[in-house]
């Protein structure tokens, strides 16, 4: 009834605002929106209107616009009349006004009578910025009316709407001048308007002045009226058809230059009079570019005039005003004599800009915002274009590459956003305003050109500006111009455009097919990201793969699958090769793909000069190729081909798909490149790499990078000079060389420096420096406080903007903090430095080491005046966000950040730009933690550097060392970050990473600039501020210069670092991912309303029972039967809106592959990849369709051919939220037919752990190399080539990838070719599987790795690791030919394929994969060194033997779906335990299983676990199934089923009967049952079958109860469940084989006596009476036991007596029951206590270790608590107790592995409990070993002890995370990792927290166990609590929703928690995720275990009291 009454109510209120017309004619007129309440209006009364935009029916004509500026008081009023034309009948009008007081508004007929004689009501509705007019007449349908309306306001204070600006003239004196900036929502804030691009009108304007100034607007004056109070009044000449935002007038008293263009338009430069001499290259240039414009576009600019106008404050970088074009002074200004060639350069960019904006935009202009890009992507591609034919010299083609790369930057992280994305609130629409619209949208149509040619492309969009003019447009609308473009004959002759007969195909020349032109550009605009080419030679063909690059998240990370998911693009590929000078072209529209390039191809170059938008990775040696070709004759490509191959590398480099070392021996010829454009793109990577390295305590390393860089180009710096000579190329080289050349302390550049600053001085500030040079002369000037207060003053009198530029920046890099504070005070006062200028000084503080911590501190405590000065969504907001966060790099530092973003979450949560601050804050550590080692490395092998100076020596020899102390929260990836940043490198940088480019200025060279935060080096696009400044553009609400400074930085690794060309522009980057829509949403209320008034009529019943039900009142409401005929499946809309032919999860049956051909071509260099897959399906049944999965792929071309019939085109469907492509068919596919579908796509290379994912490492020399690995399991084969990606859908592989010479590939086959593709690539083709397997278990590796290799058993077995660990691999060799060995023997069936590779990947989320013949591994999993420990060593053995036993259980046979995934797993661990018992028994890891059983007993034991075969129908799902029930339990199961059959030998035949019996097919639980069962020899012949459904088909495990009378024993089973109560009381029944010892017989297994429980309880007869009975012996069966009172006295008396009366692993099961039970409630914890009095003369590992972590656990349950007396009785008691033991424990190498652990555990507890001899002996150890420099090792079982000891000491926490950076040894890195995590520092906690979320310092891959770590100390489990609750999204990005992973860190950070606040907070968080994971069963445990830990807490504390 409550939604019947909602319902009525909306109606009432439609009916009022629509009149008397009934509810069906009033769709559109009626305001209350559908299912929403009218909104409350600020004068209490419904507002009429619900939606952010205006209703469609009321269209504006006319605006007669009256404005009256008062100067003095800085305010003014103002009326407005507005034609408008009516549609609908409505008795309302909503019009935007924003801030305004509205006096009066009435509303006239079209006679000009008023429709009433009383005031008509204004409502307002603020948030909106709407207001409503109430007409008491109803506005009738297709009449014409007048809305006047009066107004009055305040000038603005910032910088849009109607705003104040000042200047100060040489006499000192301040003018005022009133300016406006309406794009994108702001003419709303000047007056009533409607406020949206469609709203197209006529705009007449008059405006009142004082006679000293002057008026201008968007016409010219057509009179000037003189009134009687001595003002004037200018009246303007209508105005054409325009959108408000275009909408412009100014107030001043500026003078002009003007001059004519050819065809009479009157141009005219505006400018504060003083400053008129520096307009008049502005004004050749807008002459020039207005002539070329009409010439190319063939239209005539339709207005007499065109102002240009320099406003003094102005927060972009320009605005397109139709007719009246406002610019910051900086970007139109031009003084010769101060201003370089960068700056030139830079004024002639933005004014192409703007001018080529007056036809894309304001001549046709987008329909909304969404489409933004229609308008600055063509501003910005015309820029180019413009400049390229006006002014030739500049050579802009060069920085076009550039502006190319800002995007990539932007586009492959994962908070990019499409093209065309959508945006509603004024906020969002700010925030559109960002690189993807201007710089992807550029580059796109760059692409888009090339492909049509420029003739084609230009008659296109002359044809859509002719089409729209004066009118709106959308995507589609410029795709159908340029369909339109062609003759017939063009079309016949196939050259590449489109003919009229053929609107929607496009011919290729090259391929014969037509193209549908919107499809191929909806994957570009449509979807976000960018595209990574992989390419593989395989002899004469290039294979071809496509992924999306993605740079932040790896293949490893567990959300690479979600997105990758479902990306696929059309590419236009061009390649180049050796064999031929000709261009080829390819259209690549499918994941997969190839190419014929011919045999005699030496190498291929692919995107032939950056003309693509894509990224390419050569695989398989292709970059070792290429590196060779550059060296050998580099000439032999373009220059924009070799930037292009640098900039791609680097991109790999990031995203991990290629190491380090790679790119640098890439750079190798870089002392051969002659061009400008290739040399700076290695400079500035090594630049950006020295200023990571610098940031860090490597004293050793900075010293060496710095002399390599200073050797390797010395010939370069050398040769410059300090002038403004030469070329525009020449001296940007010059500009960008020495400023590095002085930030690196090269003697001769800092004097030289020096000496002009001095002339400078000495000259009173008059001597003109070269103006390429003078920013790095300030900057060596400002070091001292005679030259910082000297440019202080010169930049208070300077006229010249460029100089102010430069030495504002140059005094931003002083290290003194109080001048630093002084300039932000100055900024923030507005006086000295102005507002406009604030955001870049804060970004350029933040930048300084000695000021990021003080610009932070300022924003926070400035915010609420900031969001004032800029507004909330704008560029500078944004980038002060970005800039200012974008260099910390420690926890402490992100939990700031997250605390402030969260006291103003109202404001931020509508903000990208606060994701991509902390998106890039937790990049920082990334970079370093991969490429360090590689780089240290590489380095050694490049140079023979001799000692490095001690820290003492670098200071003298280094001029300006005070950065050597650096704080570890400085941005280690801003390559900005450098003591000289100069500007134009900073460009560089940015683009480096960025996701935006910065639109520097190049002329903003700079030199020894204060460190600034480095930026990623792998992300280095070459962009000098120089090239940035092109690269940017432009304009107005391009990027502002900080904007896009900063967030370009920022954008990668969460740099900032703005240039100072920041000041440039405005670009907003909104990186954030877009929200998933919702499939399914609550009936709107007006829809609720005509179904209950329909219903009503027809029949009363009807409507109640569609009410009554309760899920009517749910979310998702009810599912509606139909009982008349059969319920259709509903499916739903694919990506393209057609229907997609499957609704379900799984896929259909009807067809199933049989095999696949694979071409994968994957480009290490931007981290994508292409492919083509050729599948050869059987049809199993008669189907109109065929449904397979594919994710992230963009499917280029799909091809299907019918058994022999002709191939042809199909069109291939996508459902991204199932991650499912289907092609259907219209007649049926018949089964028994064959079918071959062929498949090319591309994708980018995943960042996160899964799919194909890029890793990288740092190799010895410290450089960065990358490689390309897979993981496939469980969902990701998908986003790797698109498949039948379910494990029951087996087939055979044939694979073939393509590489670079310097690399190799891995597949599961052994290679059967490899063939040179020329252009350095060579194709591998692998022998094709001779099995069949799923797809989850297809692997192929890209690396440059080293193998070691033994036949065993005619199988060659290798290990493969990076080169440098090539000496820790012989372990896993030779372990893994042991296990193959024991395998082959005990399941009597060889090893399937004649090869098995094991493989350590840098970037591996999960221990290891199985794949089948490719075995994938962490590292810690599979490495270890010669003096490893045996713990060490057990940890590689167990996993290399689980992989192995992977090889039959889950490759040979499958399990047939994932709900039993436990065959797979549980068989595997299992096996791990079972061999190596036989094979390495002093390994011990029958002690390591028995610890496992008891953990998966703790899991099983709470309601929320689940049963071993439960049902699986979602990706989440599946992933959860990855946990310890399906591995522990499931091999706990195993062993209690082996121990329990009668015949020896019936386990092991029956597992070879299941295994020969399903070889290569799929298995569900039972097909094991019935094969065990089918070998029973015995007489009991058991029902194995009966026996283990009972613990696979449902959860949890019993509890057995014991009580003994005499000789009889009545045993009981129930429910062991935790959480016990009325609600949760199962009927479960198990079938128990239970086992048991007693007093005369305990010790051997021939004690062992079996009897099988089947009924809730039976008796069990003994032979005669016992002292005790002990059940489950050895803990072999999968329950717990409780012996009543009477027993558990018995067995504890035993113990004591006699410690051996058990075997220790009874004593440990003991333990564990009892806790468990003490837990559950059954025994009370004196009981627990009483048996734990025997353990001190307790000596066996495994009992001892079990009761110290039970009573560890508690303890630190009452740590967290506070209960202070107890916890600290409790630590006397374990101390009491285990002391002893603890006391007798060495500190000396062990050489048994249960000694280690026993002595691990012992001294760990120790330790942590404050033990003074056991902290002692750990920081004595740590001492040696620091003071030994590496000689003296630690044992690895007590390094973790001592790391942690050390953690605690501020100093000796900072010497071990130094260590932790060099040490090489995995596992011991890994210990400093957890020591340095449990710090109780704070400020340590949350930097090492962030650090791990960043994945910079610390890989991202260990952030579960920082997590857990941190959890376990008083002082950082609720930091850590916080943390994932505040970067919850960032971690499920990460790690999936159910991973593994994320169920890790839900338990860590929450399993501590006792208190019912915690739990409401718990409760509260879990709940608010909704679909981000509130459904995990990880959650449900998490709040189980609190409760549990509550009740325990509440019934055992006045127990403790008294017991303790």
């Amino acid at each position: 009834m409550v939604w019947l009454k909602l319902g009525l109510l909306s109606l009432f209120t439609v009916s009022l605002a629509s009149s008397q017309d009934t509810l069906g004619s009033q769709q559109e007129s009626t305001f209350a929106h559908p299912g929403e309440p009218s909104l409350s209006s600020t004068d209490n009364l419904s507002f009429p209107w619900s939606r952010l935009r205006l209703p469609r029916y009321i269209i504006p004509r006319h605006y007669h616009l009256f404005l009256h500026p008062n100067l003095t008081s800085l305010s003014f009023t103002g009326s407005v009349q507005i034609q408008i034309d009516v549609q609908n009948n409505t008795n309302w009008v909503v019009v935007h006004s924003k801030g305004l007081h509205i006096s009066t508004a009435t509303i006239l007929d079209q006679n000009l009578a008023h429709l009433s004689d009383q005031v008509l009501p204004v409502l307002h509705h603020p948030n909106h910025e709407q207001i409503g007019i109430f007409s008491p007449r109803v506005l009738s349908s297709g009449q014409k009316y007048f809305l006047y309306i009066e107004f009055a306001a305040d000038l603005s204070d910032g910088f849009h709407g109607f705003y104040k600006s000042t200047y100060t003239t040489k006499a000192g004196e301040t003018r005022t001048l009133a300016s406006t900036h309406f794009e994108p929502t702001s003419a709303r804030a000047a007056f009533p308007c409607f406020d949206e691009p469609t709203f197209k009108a006529n705009f007449s304007v008059r405006i009142r002045r004082t006679p000293e100034y002057i008026s201008l607007s968007n016409m010219p004056v057509v009179k000037t009226v003189e009134l009687s109070d001595g003002l004037l009044e200018d009246h303007f000449a209508p105005s054409v058809e325009m959108s408000t935002y275009l909408v412009a007038f100014v107030i001043c008293d500026f003078k002009s230059l003007t001059a004519k263009t050819s065809s009479g338009v009157q141009v005219s430069i505006y400018a504060v009079p003083e400053k008129r001499s520096q307009a008049h290259y502005a004004l050749e240039v807008a002459v020039k570019m207005l002539d070329f414009y009409e010439e190319y576009f063939n239209i005539r600019y339709p207005l007499p005039k065109q102002d240009l106008i320099a406003i003094p404050d102005f927060q972009s970088g320009a605005m397109e005003n139709w007719g009246l074009t406002t610019y910051r002074e900086t970007s139109l200004l031009f003084d010769p004599v101060t201003s370089s060639v960068s700056y030139k350069l830079w004024v002639t960019m933005v004014i192409g800009h703007e001018l080529a904006h007056q036809w894309f935009g304001n001549l046709v202009t987008m329909e909304w915002w969404n489409d933004i890009w229609l308008n600055e992507g063509f501003a910005r591609y015309m820029e180019y274009i413009s400049v390229e034919a006006t002014y030739p010299e500049f050579k802009v083609e060069e920085y076009l590459l550039n502006t190319c790369f800002a995007a990539v930057g932007l586009d492959s992280l994962n908070s990019s956003r499409p093209i065309s994305s959508p945006a509603e609130n004024p906020t969002q629409i700010e925030e559109m305003f960002d690189t993807v619209s201007y710089d992807k949208g550029a580059c796109v149509l760059h692409m888009l050109r090339h492909f049509l040619t420029d003739s084609v492309f230009q008659t296109g969009i002359v044809r859509y500006l002719r089409k729209y003019s004066y009118g709106n447009a959308q995507n589609q609308d410029l795709w159908d111009s340029l369909t339109s473009t062609c003759s017939e004959e063009d079309f016949i002759t196939g050259n590449h455009c489109y003919s009229p007969g053929q609107a929607t195909k496009n011919a290729y020349l090259f391929a014969g097919e037509h193209l549908d032109l919107t499809a191929m550009m909806n994957t570009w605009t449509l979807q976000k990201g960018v595209p990574l080419v992989t390419v593989t030679r395989k002899g004469s063909r290039l294979l071809l793969r496509q992924d999306r690059f993605l740079r932040t998240v790896m293949p490893s990370d567990p959300q690479w699958p979600a997105l990758q998911q479902g990306y696929l693009w059309h590419i236009p590929l061009t390649y180049k090769t050796d064999a031929s000078s000709t261009i080829h072209r390819h259209l690549m529209t499918s994941h997969t793909d190839s190419i014929h390039i011919g045999e005699e191809a030496r190498w291929v170059k692919v995107n032939t000069d950056m003309t693509g938008y894509y990224v390419v990775h050569y695989e398989d040696g292709g970059w070792d190729t290429i590196t060779k070709l550059l060296g050998d004759n580099h000439t032999a490509l373009s220059y924009k081909d070799r930037t292009h191959l640098i900039h791609n590398a680097i991109q790999l480099v990031t995203a991990g798909h290629l190491p380090l070392n790679k790119v640098l021996d890439l750079f190798g010829y870089l002392p051969l490149e002659t061009h400008t454009v290739p040399l700076l793109q290695g400079l500035n990577f090594l630049e950006a790499i020295y200023h990571v390295i610098e940031k860090r305590d490597e004293i050793a390393l900075t010293h060496n990078l710095r002399v390599y860089i200073l050797r390797f180009f010395r010939v370069v710096i050398d040769q410059q000079t300090w002038s403004d000579s030469g070329s525009v190329s020449e001296r940007r080289l010059r500009s960008e060389v020495l400023s590095l050349a002085c930030h690196l302390d090269d003697p001769p550049c800092v004097d030289r420096a020096r000496q002009h600053f001095r002339d400078w001085l000495q000259s009173n500030k008059t001597l003109n420096l070269p103006t390429d040079v003078a920013t790095t002369v300030y900057s060596v000037g400002a070091q001292d406080d005679h030259g910082w207060a000297s440019l202080l003053d010169a930049y208070k009198t300077s006229l010249s903007e460029a100089q102010k530029e430069n030495i504002l920046f140059a005094l931003t890099c002083s290290r003194d903090i109080n001048k630093l504070q002084r300039l932000l005070e100055i900024g923030l006062e507005g006086n000295v430095i102005r507002s406009q200028d604030l955001s870049h000084l804060i970004l350029w503080v933040a930048r300084n080491p000695q000021g990021h911590h003080l610009a932070w501190g300022f924003v926070k405590k400035n915010w609420d005046m900031l969001v004032q000065k800029f507004q909330l969504g704008s560029s500078c907001i944004r980038n002060i966000i970005v800039g200012t966060t974008g260099q910390f790099s420690s926890p402490k530092e992100l939990t700031e950040v997250q605390q402030f973003f969260q006291s103003i979450k109202e404001q931020t949560s509508q903000l990208r730009g606060t994701q991509i601050a902390l998106d890039n804050m937790q990049k920082n550590v990334r970079w370093v933690q991969r490429n360090l080692e590689t780089l240290r490395s590489w380095l050694s092998d490049q140079m023979n550097i001799g000692p490095a100076p001690s820290s003492g020596n670098i200071q003298s020899e280094a001029s300006t060392e005070e950065d050597s102390e650096r704080e570890p929260a400085m941005d280690l990836f801003d390559s900005n970050s450098s003591e000289h940043a100069n500007l134009p490198r900073n460009m560089i940088e940015n683009s480096m990473f960025e996701e935006e480019p910065d639109v520097v200025d190049l002329a903003k060279d700079s030199a020894t600039f204060p460190t600034l935060p480095a930026l990623d080096p792998d992300e280095v696009t070459y962009e000098p501020r120089s090239s940035r400044l092109l690269v940017r553009g432009l304009g107005e609400n391009d990027m502002d210069e900080d904007e896009e400074d900063c967030e370009s930085s920022a954008r990668l690794l969460g740099m900032s670092f703005m240039n100072r060309s920041a000041a440039h522009r405005s670009s907003a980057s909104p990186y954030t991912r877009q929200a998933p829509p919702r499939s399914c949403s609550r009936p709107s209320a007006r829809t609720m309303v005509v179904c209950v008034l329909f219903l009503v009529i027809v029949a009363s019943m009807t409507m109640v029972l569609y009410f009554l039900p309760g899920c009517t009142f749910t979310k998702a409401g009810c599912r509606k039967e139909n009982n008349t005929a059969p319920i259709e499946p509903v499916y739903p809309t694919s990506t393209t809106g057609e229907v997609f032919p499957w609704a379900l999860f799984r896929l259909p049956q009807s067809v199933h592959p049989v095999s696949y051909d694979l071409t994968l071509n994957p480009n290490l260099d931007d981290m994508t990849f292409t492919g083509r897959t050729v599948i050869t399906m059987s049809v199993l049944h008669n189907t109109k369709r065929i449904v397979l999965h594919g994710a992230n792929l963009n499917i280029t071309k799909a091809t299907f051919k019918l058994g022999d019939g002709q191939v042809r085109d199909v069109t291939v469907l996508e459902y991204k939220p199932k991650q499912q492509i289907a092609v259907k068919f219209s007649e049926d596919l018949q089964a028994g037919q064959f079918c071959v579908l062929t498949l090319d796509y591309s994708a980018a290379l995943s960042h996160t752990y899964d799919g194909f994912y890029n890793s990288s490492y740092t190799d010895k020399d410290g450089s960065k190399r990358v490689l390309a690995a897979t993981q496939f399991e469980p969902l990701s084969a998908r986003k790797a080539f698109p498949c039948f990606d379910e494990p029951a859908f087996k087939a055979t592989f044939q694979i073939r990838i393509s590489r670079k010479s310097d690399y190799m590939t891995l597949s599961n086959m052994p290679m059967a070719k490899s063939t040179p593709l020329g252009n350095g690539l060579v194709l591998d083709e692998f022998k094709k599987t001779t099995v069949n397997m799923s797809t989850y278990l297809v692997a192929f590796i890209v690396a440059n790795f080293t193998p070691i290799s033994s036949n065993v058993s005619n199988t060659l077995v290798s290990v493969y690791s990076v080169p440098e660990k090539k000496e820790h691999t012989h372990y896993a060799l030779e372990t893994a030919s042991e296990v193959l060995k024991y395998y082959n023997d005990f399941f009597e069936i060889d090893y399937s394929l004649k090869k098995l590779d094991l493989i350590a990947i840098p970037d591996f989320l999960a221990g290891a994969m199985e794949n089948w013949g490719l075995v994938t591994f962490r590292e810690t999993t599979l490495l270890v060194g010669n003096d490893s420990s045996p713990l060490e060593k057990q940890v590689v053995a167990s996993v290399i033997a689980h992989e192995l036993a992977h090889q039959w259980f889950g490759n040979l046979v499958t399990m047939s779906w994932w709900n039993d995934l436990w065959l797979n797993e549980g068989f595997a661990t299992y096996m791990q335990y079972t061999s190596l018992q036989t094979i390495l028994p002093d390994l011990d890891t029958g002690n390591l299983f028995l610890a496992v059983r008891f953990r998966a007993l703790d899991k099983d034991a709470l309601n929320s676990s689940h049963a071993v075969s439960t049902e699986v129908n979602a990706a989440e799902q599946v992933e959860e199934m990855f946990d310890s029930v399906s591995y522990e339990k499931g091999a706990s199961i195993l062993l209690m089923l082996h121990a329990s059959l009668p015949e020896e030998q019936q386990f092991r035949k029956g597992i070879i009967q299941y295994l020969k019996q399903f070889s290569q097919l799929n298995t569900d639980t039972g097909d094991l049952w019935n094969s065990l069962t089918q070998v029973d020899v015995s007489a009991q012949h058991q029902n194995v079958s009966e026996m283990m459904n009972s613990w696979t088909s449902q959860k949890g495990f019993p509890l057995v109860t014991v009580s003994i009378k005499e000789d009889q024993v009545e045993i009981k089973q129930e429910h062991f469940l935790l959480t016990s109560d009325s609600t949760t009381q199962t009927s479960s029944l198990w079938n128990i084989p239970v086992t048991y010892v007693n007093d005369s017989c305990s010790l051997t297994p021939e004690c062992r006596r079996v009897f099988t429980l089947r009924s809730k309880s039976d008796t069990l007869k003994l032979p005669g009476k016992v002292k005790w009975l002990k059940l489950n012996y050895k803990n072999t069966g999968f329950y717990i036991v409780h012996y009543g009172d009477e027993g558990w006295t018995a067995l504890t008396n035993a113990l004591s007596q006699n410690v051996n009366a058990l075997t220790h692993e009874d004593r440990a099961s003991l333990i564990h029951n009892i806790f468990a039970l003490s837990r559950l409630g059954r025994v009370s914890f004196y009981q627990v206590l009483n048996l734990l009095k025997y353990m001190s003369n307790e000596t066996e590992m495994t009992p001892v270790t079990e009761a110290l972590l039970q009573l560890n656990n508690i303890y630190r349950l009452l740590d967290k608590r506070q209960e202070s007396g107890l916890e600290a009785r409790m630590k006397a008691y374990i101390l009491s107790h285990f002391g002893s033991l603890m006391d007798k424990q060495t500190w000396g190498e062990e050489d048994t592995v249960s000694k280690q652990e026993l002595r691990s555990a012992l001294l760990e507890t120790a330790c942590s409990l404050k033990q003074e001899k056991c902290i002692q002996q750990a920081k004595a150890l740590f001492k040696q070993y620091v003071e030994s420099n590496g000689t003296f090792r630690i044992p690895g079982d007590l390094q973790r002890v001592v790391f942690t000891v050390a953690a605690q000491s501020e100093e000796d926490w900072v010497t071990l995370l130094r260590m932790h950076q060099q040490v090489t040894f995995d596992s011991e890195k890994r210990k400093m990792l957890q020591g340095l995590a449990s710090t109780q520092d704070t400020r340590r906690i949350i930097w090492i927290l962030k650090s791990g979320l960043h994945g910079d310092f610390i890989q991202t891959q260990e952030l579960p166990l920082v997590i857990n770590t941190v959890s376990h100390g008083f002082a950082g489990y609720l930091f850590a609590w916080d943390f994932i609750q505040e970067n919850w999204d960032r971690l499920i990005e990460k790690f999936p929703v159910g991973s593994f992973a994320i169920q890790t860190i839900i338990k860590a950070t929450t399993s501590q928690f006792s208190t019912q606040a915690h739990l409401d907070q718990a409760q509260a968080f879990f709940s608010s995720l909704n679909e981000r994971g509130s459904q995990m069963r990880s959650v449900q445990e998490a709040l189980e275990t609190i409760r549990l830990n509550q009740r325990w807490m509440k019934r055992n504390l006045p127990s403790l009291q008294q017991w303790l």
